[in-house]
């Protein structure tokens, strides 16, 4: 199956109609999956080094002391009591975010699908989407794994940088308007500029929600540092 057809240029990173810029192919197929590439190396390579870790470290528990534990049982309900209804509303906003992105991929692969001038590889933005929405919703797998915030920047940062790149490839293509066809050029410019801007908002919320839930826990591990000094001093 060919990923690009019925286009004005080929494959080729060097466009003649929008150079310096790649080819609308060359973008589809090869710098849209590339952050999606990225965040799967970085990850992996998180994997690696906590799997090392956790390999060649294995710390010692000591039971608590019955008066240690039942203080704990009791002091620690109110610090995870829940989150403020702030943090899920504007978590609740992230997913949106990551569904309209969800829903504008799909509508730009199906417009493109009826020209048809070949989609590329612009499903792999799904894998992307879906694996920062695992890795969020799970809290980097309930905090086992340390920095996996940086694996989602790279997916919504980098998932801007190649959308703009991808706008502006497809405003310089004044050649190949598509008048009258099922999908005009200046929509799928639309298209991709409303992506960019999801992208944004997401890579915003991120920051924000991850400023958020750190200081959320740094609070935890103090209320429950002091639990354990009290504790033992019972």
């Amino acid at each position: 199956m060919q990923l690009c057809r019925n286009r004005l240029e080929g494959f080729g990173p060097s466009s003649r109609i929008s150079s310096p810029l790649p080819t609308s192919c060359f973008t589809d197929t090869i710098l849209i999956p590339l952050p999606t590439w990225l965040g799967i190396l970085l990850l992996a390579l998180l994997l690696s080094i906590f799997s090392s870790k956790h390999h060649h470290h294995h710390p010692h528990h000591p039971q608590s002391s019955p008066s240690t534990s039942t203080f704990k049982s009791i002091s620690t309900p109110s610090v995870h009591a829940g989150k403020s209804w702030l943090f899920i509303l504007t978590s609740t906003l992230y997913y949106i975010l990551i569904l309209a992105n969800i829903l504008m991929v799909t509508l730009e692969i199906a417009r493109l699908s009826r020209l048809p001038s070949g989609i590329g590889l612009l499903p792999f933005s799904y894998v992307g989407l879906l694996l920062g929405t695992l890795l969020f919703w799970s809290g980097g797998a309930q905090g086992r794994l340390r920095d996996w915030q940086a694996v989602n920047m790279v997916l919504w940062i980098g998932g801007v940088a190649v959308s703009a790149v991808k706008v502006a490839g497809l405003t310089t293509q004044k050649g190949g308007r598509r008048e009258g066809s099922r999908y005009p050029l200046e929509d799928q410019v639309v298209d991709v500029a409303v992506i960019m801007g999801v992208y944004v908002g997401i890579a915003v919320l991120e920051v924000v929600l991850g400023f958020w839930r750190g200081r959320r826990e740094m609070g935890e591990g103090k209320a429950e540092s002091e639990n354990l000094e009290v504790g033992g001093s019972v």
